[in-house]
């Protein structure tokens, strides 16, 4: 009831951010300085005493924590607890003491907190240990404690290495490969001292206005195109910026506005065993239809929408792909949306399903907005009205696929090159395409300036002009 059915439908997006695996918010603002301090390249820089105000303020904390633990507790699992964090803050405080000494160039200091820094790391335990087991007459606690804390060291340093190394763990093979995948993924599961946060901006500061009929978003896997299209749907929350639907922010509207959206993800699953008017009439029940004659009505609708009318009593599970991406568009139809979102529709199909398939998307996109994603610049080209084009979570071109084309102006080069000189002529160019021509080979490739002495300048076409922003990137 937000937007009546009259009033046409445009979205806007202003400076969306999505960040996956961003630490909470206590986090960053409790590492803020250290930020700051990196972003102006004074991270390794102590030329006074304000530099170290890092660790100033931890030295009373860890005072503090030496007489609680070793002067008031009594309990070996608390000791072990607040020993553990001893160890964490002076292992902490004395690598920041180390990178003062080293930039003052002390080099006998600096050994000397070396060493001490070593000491401290393997043996601290130890000390606990020995504590527990005759201040306090607990050599059960004191064992535990001491298989607790290099339990504690051991995920530390695994958990290091895995992310100093970028280790791929399900690539890890060879004899012992199931017991260290096992290891490997139970350290990163560990809070605190083995998970570790790896952000990674997939979004970076989108501003799109899209508006009734067909919206192509084009861009190479991994660009960020799924993620865009999701935080569109509500799926996801985007980290900064904001999306108006009609001038209605999705944020504070968000469960009543997913009402208008229908999506269809790219993999997405049916009952194989039952026929596709089986299969939509139960989808139907679950989105809230539950009258049977107006239910009747819906599927009998969105099969003749999706032209799957005569095979309404067939099983999906006989059906060509294009025909379960029928059935799924079927399916998001059930509740007629004023905003169609499909994933990559036509990936996998054979070129006459796939023209089908585009032209159906084309049919649906006469009284809504079809964002459609894709990275075939045939589909772009012959049914999309408006593109963007995404690289790396970065808007690179937005506006009509005819003028696309222009970015790639002066860009687009043609010569002939023999056969023996092609690798050595085309190393350093991008190359969209060569033909054999008897003893030579003639080339197209994109350049700024001319990559060959015969080359001319030939006209872009919208496939030289995608990848010519793709390559800028």
């Amino acid at each position: 009831n937000l937007i009546g059915d009259k009033e046409d439908i445009e979205i806007k997006i202003r400076n969306l951010v999505k960040i996956y695996d961003r630490e909470s918010k206590l986090q960053r603002e409790w590492l803020s300085g250290k930020k700051i301090r990196e972003r102006l390249g004074l991270a390794n820089s102590f030329e006074k005493l304000s530099d170290m105000s890092e660790i100033l303020w931890q030295a009373p904390i860890l005072g503090f924590l030496l007489y609680f633990t070793y002067s008031y507790l009594s309990d070996a699992f608390y000791i072990s607890i607040f020993s553990f964090l001893i160890w964490r803050i002076t292992i902490y405080i004395l690598a920041y003491i180390k990178q003062y000494l080293a930039f003052t160039n002390k080099k006998r200091l600096f050994k000397t907190a070396k060493i001490t820094r070593w000491a401290i790391f393997w043996f601290l335990p130890i000390v606990n240990i020995i504590f527990i087991s005759v201040a306090n007459n607990q050599i059960t606690g004191a064992i535990i404690v001491g298989i607790l804390h290099y339990t504690g060291i051991m995920v530390v340093r695994l958990s290091n290495k895995i992310h100093k190394d970028k280790i791929k763990i399900d690539s890890i093979s060879g004899r012992f490969g199931a017991i260290k995948r096992f290891s490997y993924r139970f350290v990163l599961k560990v809070p605190i001292i083995g998970k570790k946060h790896t952000p990674f901006k997939a979004n970076k500061g989108i501003s799109l206005d899209i508006k009734t009929g067909m919206f192509g978003l084009l861009g190479p896997n991994g660009a960020g195109k799924t993620t865009l299209m999701r935080t569109i749907c509500g799926v996801f929350e985007q980290t900064y910026g904001k999306i108006w639907i009609n001038g209605i922010d999705t944020n504070e509207k968000r469960e009543e506005l997913q009402g208008l959206i229908g999506y269809l993800p790219q993999e997405f699953g049916t009952y194989e065993n039952l026929t596709s008017w089986e299969f939509l009439d139960y989808q139907a029940i679950l989105k809230g239809i539950k009258d049977p004659n107006t239910r009747y009505d819906r599927v009998k609708q969105v099969l003749e929408a999706v032209h799957m009318i005569e095979n309404k009593d067939k099983k999906i599970g006989g059906f060509s792909g294009g025909m379960k991406q029928r059935i799924g568009i079927a399916q998001t139809l059930l509740h007629l949306p004023r905003i169609l979102v499909v994933d990559e529709p036509t990936a996998g199909l054979d070129p006459r399903e796939r023209i089908r398939f585009r032209n159906l998307l084309v049919e649906l996109s006469k009284k809504r907005i079809v964002i459609f994603s894709t990275h075939i610049i045939e589909d772009i080209a012959s049914s999309c009205n408006q593109v963007a084009v995404i690289a790396k979570g970065e808007l690179k071109y937005f506006g009509q696929p005819q003028n696309m084309t222009d970015m790639a102006n002066g860009h687009v080069w043609q010569f002939e090159v023999p056969a023996d000189e092609f690798e050595e002529a085309t190393k350093d160019y991008l190359v969209i395409h060569h033909m054999n021509m008897g003893e030579n080979i003639r080339v197209r490739c994109l350049s700024k300036d001319s990559p060959y002495e015969s080359a001319i300048n030939v006209n872009p076409l919208l496939e030289d002009s995608y990848l010519w922003l793709i390559k800028q990137n």
